[in-house]
């Protein structure tokens, strides 16, 4: 960053430092106005009575010396003078002159002060209603000096001491009422990481107390919102549920075109397993394969879109971008049958009831969005591949996959899948005769990954 770009918005300067600045600059300009004027008003003070000491004494040596000078008695003069300056410690000179300004006495302090500051005063010597004379005064205001020098120093020292009482006590307050906020900015952090449930500073009875009891607040809202979408999620796919919660402004989805997979699985025999099995027991069997369904979907980037009846519709690349959506929901179907067989093994070695399933897939162009009411609406997807995916699986063999000319001809399953010979075949609805095939396998260098797949599925099976 160049010096033109730097500006004063992109300094970082705290709150503790503004606070604490803030204070010393108050107390500084208080102490500095106080010291100034009682600096200004002491020397005015001194200096008056200065004043006031030097016109007492010119004006009383000039009364009693107004005879003396008309008598020009020069000895008396000088003999008074000297006791005044002897009894009077400040006085640096003093002398007299007559009506012709003729010197005619003077005394000088016998110790001058090293460094003087010194006032002038002169007062006329009057006789009688006539000028006999000029007295002349120059008084040493060291002393008066030197006092105001030490008051004022010491004003200076007593501002400087509470310039840095006020600058430890303003450090005090400023980490005492930011520390709250700054432990806020950290839980912040924290919940922008994901974290819901951080440890909050203590809040009191005021602003930032108020602060710390909205943000508890916005906390639980957040909590609340993501119980709501781990609860929707378990009704309606994961991604759908986050599609819905993150638009909640938007009354609806408009439909929208797309391309993908749409794989329906159906149970065979199922009325007959209804009929032979207690409710519960159907329930829990269902609830088992349609776990396994659900790992195998989400393994492959797929998506439980919706259970129909005693099956499902799955979608690949709808929700979200896959660009081999047709290899993905080959490869869910698959691991969803041999997951199926193994636990088919299982549960007829121990005597209870098996589940077979059909499996239909095609892949092209439909429509996904939201359809319905301003009071109910639903996430769907329609078209006609939705419709001939859902003929394919009512023609499928019992534990096998089969796929139109359109899955069978992408580009992302060549080479990567072995079938049967082409199956032409008459869908409920089509005219005509439509190509299918079935899927016997996964080419040899794919099926290893897929049989390690298998294998974790099966493993996490003990789990649940």
């Amino acid at each position: 960053m160049t010096l033109k770009q730097l500006s004063l918005t992109s300094i970082r300067f705290p709150l503790s430092w503004q606070i604490m600045l803030a204070m010393v600059i108050l107390v500084v300009l208080t102490t500095g106005t106080i010291w100034l004027y009682l600096s200004f008003n002491l020397n005015n003070l001194l200096q008056k009575q200065s004043d006031t000491f030097a016109q007492t004494i010119i004006q009383q040596a000039a009364n009693s010396s107004s005879e003396m000078v008309m008598a020009d008695d020069q000895l008396a003069i000088s003999t008074m003078l000297q006791n005044l300056v002897s009894s009077t410690s400040n006085i640096q000179h003093i002398a007299i002159y007559n009506e012709k300004n003729t010197l005619l006495a003077e005394a000088l302090t016998q110790s001058p002060s090293k460094r003087l500051t010194v006032s002038h005063y002169k007062t006329p010597i009057i006789f009688q209603d006539v000028q006999a004379g000029l007295l002349t005064l120059t008084l040493d205001n060291s002393e008066i000096t030197e006092s105001l020098i030490k008051t004022r120093n010491a004003v200076g020292l007593i501002t400087s001491i509470l310039g840095l009482v006020t600058l430890l006590l303003s450090v005090f307050l400023s980490r005492t009422l930011t520390a709250p906020i700054t432990r806020l900015q950290r839980v912040a952090l924290k919940v922008s990481k994901g974290e819901l449930n951080p440890k909050l500073p203590s809040s009191k009875n005021d602003e930032v107390g108020d602060l710390v009891l909205s943000f508890k607040k916005m906390l639980q809202g957040l909590r609340d919102k993501e119980s709501i979408e781990h609860k929707f999620s378990s009704y309606i796919s994961k991604d759908i549920a986050k599609d819905i919660l993150s638009n909640l402004n938007t009354p609806t989805k408009p439909l929208r075109s797309t391309k993908g997979s749409v794989l329906f699985v159906d149970i065979v025999g199922f009325t007959q397993l209804c009929e032979k099995e207690p409710p519960k027991h159907v329930a829990d069997i269902l609830n088992h394969y349609y776990f396994l369904l659900h790992q195998a979907a989400k393994m492959y980037r797929g998506t439980v879109d919706n259970y129909i009846g005693d099956g499902a519709m799955l979608t690949f690349g709808i929700h979200k971008e896959d660009k081999k959506h047709c290899i993905n929901a080959i490869c869910t179907a698959e691991i969803f049958i041999r997951l199926s067989d193994l636990m088919n093994s299982q549960r007829i070695a121990e005597n209870l009831p098996t589940l077979e399933f059909r499996l239909g897939l095609h892949c092209g162009e439909l429509l996904a969005g939201t359809i319905g009411s301003s009071e109910r609406m639903q996430s769907t997807i329609t078209g006609d591949t939705v419709n001939l995916a859902s003929r394919l699986c009512e023609q499928a063999t019992p534990g096998h996959l089969l796929i139109s000319e359109a899955v069978y001809q992408n580009q992302a399953t060549k080479g990567m899948i072995m079938t049967s010979e082409k199956i032409p075949m008459i869908i409920k609805g089509k005219t005509g005769y439509i190509n299918c095939y079935q899927v016997n396998g996964l080419a040899p260098k794919f099926n290893r990954l897929l049989m390690q797949q298998e294998a974790e599925m099966e493993a996490m099976q003990s789990y649940v």
